[in-house]
């Protein structure tokens, strides 16, 4: 069995890599709150801070696209999110991914995958 798992290993560390987010740029222009931009869940703190989430439904990884009464909703199944990232109520049971925000010099934001 030796000489399948190492080819199964690389495959499975190459479908990792490839299942990743991209790093992608948020505008500057952000709204208070909880907002959806691209392929991130964003709250923009009145102090001006910014934290950031995956997009993807951590129950079956619809692409969240609508915030409802201040929490993001999950269009497949109901699935809720508070403003950090936390399940309100399911099906999903875990949060969702964080990604790490950085200001740009231009005024925007661009948030990478959490290592």
């Amino acid at each position: 069995l030796l000489p399948l798992a190492l080819p199964f290993a690389a495959m499975l560390q190459r479908q990792r890599v490839m299942n990743r987010p991209q790093p992608q740029v948020l505008p500057a222009e952000l709204p208070l709150g909880l907002s959806i931009a691209g392929d991130a869940v964003v709250h923009r703190h009145p102090d001006g801070r910014v934290q950031a989430w995956s997009a993807h439904c951590t129950h079956l990884g619809c692409r969240l696209d609508r915030v409802i009464d201040g929490a993001v909703v999950c269009p497949c199944h109901g699935s809720r999110f508070d403003d950090q990232g936390r399940v309100l109520n399911g099906p999903a049971a875990r949060p969702l991914q964080a990604l790490r925000v950085h200001a740009e010099a231009t005024g925007g934001w661009t948030v990478h995958p959490s290592a």
